[in-house]
């Protein structure tokens, strides 16, 4: 009898016999990735802010790869493309909950508080006056 045998290990799939398991304190890469190696993060920067040329309104002009994905994306949803259209829409609300959540630790003085308020008023005056001014024409 081996010394397997006496212990009721049961080896098989995802079970490595005892012997062939690292000891404790063993690292399984020992050497870790090697000094100069570039990780999956580095490759990915690169790839999207690798420069491409597009052409755009019958102009060629050169921009991130990044930036001409999120061109086609912008461009399939337009036509009406739902898969595009949600995720346009996923990156609008992400986008917005960022900004929200970078807003909520800045307050604003009381200064720019009445700014505000008066530009709402005169937004809001505006609008009654575009608004009587097209009930007369009607």
């Amino acid at each position: 009898m081996s010394d397997h045998e006496n212990h009721e290990y049961p080896v098989g799939y995802g079970k490595p016999p005892k012997s062939g398991q690292f000891k404790k304190g063993q690292s399984g890469n020992p050497k870790g990735r090697p000094k100069g190696s570039l990780g999956l993060n580095t490759y990915v920067q690169q790839m999207l802010s690798a420069q491409v040329t597009v052409t755009e309104g019958g102009k060629r002009k050169r921009v991130s790869s990044l930036q001409a994905t999120l061109m086609r994306l912008a461009e399939k949803s337009l036509k009406g493309d739902m898969r595009a259209i949600e995720k346009v829409l996923s990156l609008a609300t992400d986008m917005a909950d960022e900004l929200a959540a970078r807003s909520e630790g800045r307050k604003i003085s009381g200064r720019d508080e009445e700014i505000m308020e008066w530009f709402k008023q005169s937004v809001r005056e505006s609008d009654k006056t575009n608004r009587g001014e097209q009930g007369d024409d009607a």
